[in-house]
């Protein structure tokens, strides 16, 4: 039987629909625990697949950014994204839908005005 490699579990930040950080969690099974969602679902929304999911944005935390405990409440998402280097698409409102989105049929892909 081949042996089973083991990641190590990566952090986890958990941003609420204000794009305000709410919690910080160890792991992506952590985080399915904490929030009720499936991992496989945050995962995808910590690397960038999903914009958001179940009302929270997800993202890893960078090896190169420091997160301290008073960040939480402070730091917003488009800054942590700018800590990164990385540009992620986000639901211009707190509704977090799709309302007044373009449809581009050539791409597949939706296109907002706030981006």
């Amino acid at each position: 039987m081949a042996e089973k490699i083991f990641r190590k579990p990566k952090a986890v930040l958990i941003f609420n629909r204000r794009k305000t950080l709410a919690l910080m969690a160890a792991s992506v099974n952590e985080a399915a625990k904490i929030s009720g969602l499936k991992p496989g679902n945050i995962s995808k929304a910590c690397v960038g697949t999903l914009i958001s999911n179940g009302m929270y944005y997800f993202r890893y935390i960078g090896s190169d950014v420091e997160i301290e405990l008073s960040d939480i409440g402070s730091l917003k998402l488009e800054e942590y994204d700018k800590l990164c280097g990385i540009e992620r698409q986000t639901y211009p409102t707190m509704a977090m839908n799709r309302k007044k989105w373009k449809y581009n049929k050539n791409n597949r892909t939706y296109e907002s005005k706030s981006l």
